[in-house]
């Protein structure tokens, strides 16, 4: 057992960023229903557990549940709503990766999913057919996160062609056109509050990729925060280490290293400069080949 969760945890580590994601809406609907199965088994009553993670739509439960913004975007309870929405992940999320690099994939999943939460939440206030039932309203999912994906790299290459099982070739531009249609045409059914999400997603997709084509990145605000949350997490303890005084010669040798490393470091972050500075003047399309592979290579130091 211990081997198995060994080789888990070290696919997870060495898988992209898509993969990642994958294993954690996995591992957390795989938590929870074993949760409510031991619930159900000891008779416990779990009404209240679910609203812990699912995001509510009335202003005033919001504010009683504010993570709820954030946990609702990888929670699922339903096998089949699971699987298409990380078949989805997949499918966008390797595309997304052609074109953008693993930090702007995390942090548009999550202002994917943050949008996709405000559309819930306002409309569901605002709109007379959803009067009146906010208390029992709750949003839970990733295809506000998921979609979001998928717009921003429709509009960044919509002419790029894919083939669907059933439908054949089709351009991205007409799949995220046929992917808003039918939410627009589900507002009036009985998941409107998910049709809502999703619409909201697709904004936040559409937004990113206007933004990065004008040099500005709306992802940038949300890794620094991503970055302190995991820092927060609780890390093994060091090994305490002796060190002995070096002699001079050793000395030497070492500010000679420290030297090289620091004129590297200057090196790269000039060259990271230079290209940011290409980015704001002409656009993210601007770059070459190598240019983007030197960007991608500083995303993930």
């Amino acid at each position: 057992m211990a081997s198995f969760w060994d080789s888990l945890v070290q696919k997870y580590k060495q898988g992209t960023i898509v993969l990642q994601l994958i294993y954690i809406n996995v591992g957390i609907f795989l938590l929870l229903r074993l949760t409510l199965l031991l619930f159900g088994m000891f008779r416990i009553d779990a009404n209240w557990f679910m609203p812990l993670f699912e995001m509510p739509s009335d202003w005033m439960s919001i504010l009683m549940h504010p993570w709820t913004v954030f946990t609702y975007m990888f929670v699922h309870l339903g096998l089949m709503h699971l699987f298409f929405n990380m078949l989805w992940l997949y499918f966008f999320g390797g595309m997304f990766l052609h074109w953008f690099n693993p930090r702007q994939l995390g942090g548009l999943y999550i202002l994917g999913g943050l949008f996709g939460g405000l559309f819930f939440a306002l409309f569901n206030n605002l709109l007379p057919m959803q009067e009146g039932i906010q208390d029992t309203v709750y949003l839970m999912g990733a295809s506000a996160s998921v979609l979001a994906l998928g717009i921003a790299v429709a509009f960044y290459r919509p002419d790029e062609s894919i083939r669907i099982f059933l439908l054949g070739s089709l351009k991205l531009k007409y799949l995220a056109i046929i992917m808003v249609v039918l939410d627009v045409l589900s507002l009036n059914g009985d998941n409107a509050g998910g049709s809502l999400a999703h619409l909201g997603g697709a904004l936040a997709g559409l937004v990113f990729g206007y933004s990065l084509r004008k040099g500005v990145d709306l992802t940038a605000w949300v890794n620094p925060i991503l970055d302190r949350f995991v820092n927060l997490m609780p890390r093994h303890r060091k090994m305490k280490i002796t060190y002995k005084r070096p002699k001079r010669e050793e000395t030497y040798k070492m500010a000679d290293v420290d030297q090289k490393f620091r004129d590297k470091k200057k090196q790269d972050s000039d060259q990271m400069d230079a290209i940011l500075d290409k980015i704001k003047q002409s656009g993210y399309e601007s770059l070459s080949q190598e240019e983007k592979r030197k960007l991608f290579d500083f995303s993930r130091k």
